[in-house]
C-alpha cells in the first residue's frame, strides 16, 4: 500500500470515527441570546434618552426577526413591520458591552437613517456567504407595511453588499419598479445561486405579489417567478394553531432554500403546507417550467435552510424545528432529486413555551443550526408582554454536524462541476470534500 493509500485510509478512518462521536451529540440545543425587549449599543445615555422622549425608539416595535452567523460574529434584523416610527435602526450585530449583550447598528448608525435611499429602510433578512465574507441584504425600501397609519413607501427596493472583513457597503442594486413594486413589496427571504464557482444570481420571496423575483450580478438585471398557484395561501393553511389559540396569516411565498447542488429551489408560503421545488435553470433563463409539488409539511412554517445534506424548517404549530432527510426519501423511494416527495420529516428540537414562531434559520462553519424564536404570532395581535415578566425572543443554536449549501461552494461549482448529482453517487471531488469538512469540524471544536 503506497503512502497515498495509507493517508487516505486514515482519513476516512477519523472521519468515520467522529462521525460515530458526533451522532451522540446531534440535536444538541442550547439558547445563546435572550430578550424581553432590545437595547442597542447606543452613542451615549444622553442619545438614548432624547430617542426614548422623542418616540424615535419604542421597546415595544423593536422585534428580532433575520438571523445570519459568520466567524461567531452574529446579525440580526429588525423590521420595520408595525409601525413608521419608533424603531430607529433594522440591521445590526450581536456584541457586547462590558457584561451587556447589546444590539450594534450595522455597519454604523448613518446606514440606518429613514428616507434616506442609501441607507437601509427596511431589512426582513439576509445572506452570507462564508466563502467570501460578504453579505447580500434585501432593503424592502417601505417602512411599517402593517402599521394602522399605511406604510411609508420611501425608497426602491434593493439588494446591499456588505464585506464583513471590513465593515464597508461594496455594491447596492436598486430593483426597477417594474420587478418589485416600490409602494407594495413585501420582499422576505433570500438564497444564493453559485455558477462557475461565484455568485450569480439572488432570488428572493414577495410575499405579497406571490413571486420569486431573480436578480443577475453579471447583467444586473432582474425579472420575475410568478405562480398564484404554488406561491399563496392555501384554503385550509390561513389559521395557525399555536398551544391551542388560532392565529391567521394567510400570507404568501416566504421561505426558500436551495439544493446543495444549486440546481433546485424550494418554497412554501407561511399560509399553507406544501412544500415545492423550481429548477434553478428555470430561474436563470426567466421561465416558468418544472415547478412541482416535492409534498406537505406537517405544519406551516417560515423560514428554512438547506445544509449540505437536509432540509430544516420551523414547524409552526408544533413549536418545533423539524428537517427533512431528503437523502433517506431518494433512497427509500428510489427516486432521484427531481421526483422524490416529501416523507421522512424528522423533529429535531421542540419547547412549546420557548421556541414559539421558528423565525430564520442560519448554518455556521462549525456544524450548528441557528434560529431566532421572536413569538411574532403575540407581536402581530398586539398581546406581547414588555413589561420584563416575560421572555419574548430567543436565539438558538442546535449541533447538526453539516455546513451550508454554500460552504466550498467555488470548487464544487467551478467549470460547471456542481453537478454530481445530488442524491445520486458522489463523486470523487465531493467525497473528499465532504470527509475533509467531517475532519475539519472536528479539529475546530477540539481547538
Amino acid at each position: 500500500m503506497n503512502h497515498r493509500a495509507v493517508l487516505l485510509t486514515c482519513f476516512l478512518c477519523l472521519a468515520l470515527t467522529q462521525n460515530e462521536v458526533d451522532s451522540q451529540k446531534f440535536g444538541d440545543v442550547q439558547a445563546v441570546y435572550e430578550w424581553t425587549t432590545l437595547d442597542l449599543d447606543w452613542p451615549s445615555e444622553a442619545v438614548k434618552e432624547e430617542f426614548i422622549n422623542n418616540g424615535s425608539f419604542a421597546v415595544d416595535k423593536n422585534v428580532v426577526s433575520g438571523i445570519k452567523v459568520y466567524k461567531n460574529e452574529v446579525y440580526l434584523s429588525i423590521p420595520r413591520w408595525l409601525s413608521t416610527t419608533g424603531i430607529p435602526v433594522s440591521l445590526v450585530k450581536v456584541v457586547k458591552v462590558g457584561s451587556e449583550v447589546k444590539l450594534r447598528p450595522y455597519p454604523d448608525w448613518a446606514s440606518q437613517t429613514v428616507g434616506d435611499c442609501q441607507a437601509l429602510q427596511y431589512v426582513q433578512s439576509m445572506e452570507i456567504d462564508p466563502n467570501t465574507g460578504r453579505m447580500y441584504v434585501i432593503d424592502v425600501g417601505r417602512n411599517g407595511l402593517f402599521a394602522q397609519s399605511g406604510a411609508q413607501n420611501l425608497c426602491p427596493a434593493k439588494i446591499v453588499v456588505f464585506d464583513l472583513h471590513t465593515d464597508q457597503r461594496v455594491a447596492s442594486y436598486d430593483f426597477p419598479d417594474d420587478v418589485v413594486k416600490r409602494d407594495d413589496n413585501f420582499l422576505n427571504d433570500i438564497v444564493l445561486d453559485y455558477v462557475d464557482g461565484q455568485v450569480k444570481y439572488a432570488y428572493i420571496t414577495d410575499v405579497n405579489a406571490h413571486s420569486i423575483h431573480v436578480f443577475d450580478f453579471g447583467t444586473k438585471r432582474a425579472w420575475s417567478l410568478n405562480d398564484e398557484a404554488s406561491m399563496k395561501a392555501e384554503p385550509d393553511g390561513g389559521i395557525i394553531v399555536i398551544n391551542g389559540k388560532n392565529y391567521t396569516f394567510s400570507l404568501g411565498v416566504n421561505g426558500i432554500a436551495m439544493s446543495p447542488n444549486f440546481d433546485y429551489l424550494y418554497y412554501s408560503s407561511i399560509g399553507a403546507y406544501s412544500l415545492y421545488q423550481v429548477p434553478t435553470s428555470t430561474l436563470r433563463n426567466g421561465g416558468s417550467d418544472g415547478i412541482r409539488l416535492v409534498g406537505k409539511k406537517g405544519s406551516q412554517s417560515d423560514g428554512m435552510a438547506f445544509s449540505c445534506k437536509r432540509l430544516y424548517y420551523g414547524a409552526l404549530s408544533k413549536n418545533a424545528v423539524c428537517y427533512w432527510d431528503i437523502e433517506k426519501d431518494m433512497r427509500d423511494q428510489n427516486k432521484d432529486i427531481s421526483h422524490v416527495t416529501l416523507n421522512t420529516q424528522t423533529q429535531l428540537v421542540k419547547d412549546d413555551q420557548k421556541m414559539q414562531w421558528q423565525d430564520t434559520f442560519a448554518i455556521d462553519e462549525e456544524g450548528y443550526l441557528w434560529f431566532t424564536a421572536d413569538r411574532l404570532q403575540l407581536l402581530f395581535t398586539n398581546t406581547m408582554n414588555f413589561t420584563g415578566s416575560e421572555i419574548n425572543m430567543r436565539i438558538y443554536k442546535v449541533f447538526i454536524n453539516e455546513t451550508s449549501y454554500l460552504h466550498g461552494a467555488p470548487g464544487r461549482t467551478n467549470n460547471n462541476t456542481a453537478g454530481q448529482r445530488f442524491g445520486g453517487t458522489l463523486s470523487i471531488i465531493n467525497l473528499f470534500w465532504s470527509l475533509f469538512l467531517t475532519v475539519f469540524l472536528s479539529l475546530k471544536r477540539t481547538e
